[in-house]
């Protein structure tokens, strides 16, 4: 049997990839031009596949590209030493820059780490110079400029990944001491993220320091035809032929979310024959509900009971009058006021949205079956 052609991971620049030619055209331009932008999706809508790809395009018009993930993001020094590992992970096989960056780069130096498969990793270390917190952050940002300076006149853009990440380390003089370096920097800066409320309020606030400084930018669903299209031709590549009403059917079911279309699709070509079937669609949708169940449970752990009553209650019955007496009577919410801090904090997390019809929902389509299903 051919490989399974789907993909659930970050999917490599040069893999086939669903529509975004529109996104990747525009994102191209902003980045070229060297402009700061904010791409913000729900979690699982393919933004690190987008800007990886963005920056392969870069990369071949002559651009250095570096990537720093924030994701669960410790302290300011870890800030600080991913915003240097990511010079030295993109420079490590160019020895005249990783002399020039080992030079101005003052605060870590590289380390190469063995890895399973016979490469070597590129991690960091702090020099010594027995600076920490804000001091070793402003430090770094301040050589990171220095490098940008003395590397010649190629452009450079620089991906921060859930940068909404470093809020949570409560260091109010964080995002200060970052606007204070990247407004002088060369360079084109995306700020990636997906809890869109604390992404969105740090450059939408007036009283934050990156108020303003950079155009927003929404990725939203896939377009639905394209997606039906995608889906047909990838089943097509595999060796299996997907007729229309079913790629239909994985289309609905994701509600055109690109990892839960790429991950249902794989799981129906794992299950199905030569021809896709809607009990295969079927069966694929219940193995991958059980695959996430682990993920699930995480998600309510972490909450309060009255913020799982009300995730229940709007993966029933999404509603634009979640504060009525009714709504609330009907679903044991208990008070208008507890609702209402229940809502914001499912807000923040990015749990809860408001749709094209005002009415609030679960964000998150599977997460949604799951809880209906309990």
């Amino acid at each position: 049997m051919a490989k399974n052609p789907f993909i659930i991971s970050v999917i490599p620049p040069e893999a086939p990839f669903c529509n975004r030619s529109r996104e990747l055209r525009q994102l191209i331009a902003y980045g070229s031009a060297g402009t700061n932008v904010v791409v913000f999706s729900p979690r699982r809508f393919g933004k690190t596949s987008l800007v990886k790809r963005v920056q392969s395009n870069l990369l071949k018009k002559g651009m250095l590209v570096l990537y720093a993930d924030f994701l669960g993001v410790t302290s300011i020094d870890d800030v600080a030493g991913r915003i240097a590992k990511c010079v030295y992970a993109f420079i490590r096989g160019n020895e005249p820059l990783m002399k020039k960056a080992i030079r101005l780069l003052t605060t870590f130096r590289p380390v190469l780490k063995p890895s399973e498969d016979g490469s070597f990793a590129v991690s960091v270390e702090t020099t010594g110079q027995n600076i920490q917190g804000i001091e070793l952050l402003d430090k770094t940002l301040d050589d990171l400029g220095q490098f940008m300076a003395q590397i010649g006149p190629e452009k450079i853009h620089i991906v921060f990944d859930e940068f909404q990440e470093i809020t949570e380390l409560k260091e109010k003089r964080i995002e200060g001491t970052l606007r204070s370096h990247i407004q002088f920097h060369r360079s084109s800066y995306f700020f990636v993220g997906s809890r869109r409320h604390i992404l969105l309020n740090m450059f939408n606030e007036k009283s934050r320091p990156f108020y303003q400084s950079a155009q927003l930018y929404e990725l939203k669903k896939l377009p639905y035809d394209d997606l039906v299209t995608y889906l047909i031709d990838q089943f097509k590549g595999g060796g299996k032929r997907c007729p229309e009403k079913n790629a239909d059917k994985i289309s609905l079911v994701s509600q055109q979310n690109p990892y839960y279309a790429q991950k249902l699709a794989l799981n129906v070509y794992e299950v199905s024959g030569k021809v896709v079937h809607e009990k295969d669609i079927k069966e694929a949708l219940e193995l991958m509900i059980d695959n996430e169940i682990f993920f699930f449970q995480a998600i309510l752990q972490a909450l309060a009971p009255r913020q799982i009553a009300l995730l229940r209650a709007l993966a029933v019955e999404p509603s634009k009058t979640i504060l009525s007496n009714r709504y609330i009577s009907r679903n044991d919410l208990g008070s208008i006021g507890g609702v209402q801090a229940a809502l914001k904090k499912l807000r923040q997390l990015d749990l809860v949205e408001k749709d094209a019809d005002s009415r609030y929902r679960l964000v998150d389509p599977i997460f949604s079956l799951w809880l209906q299903k309990l």
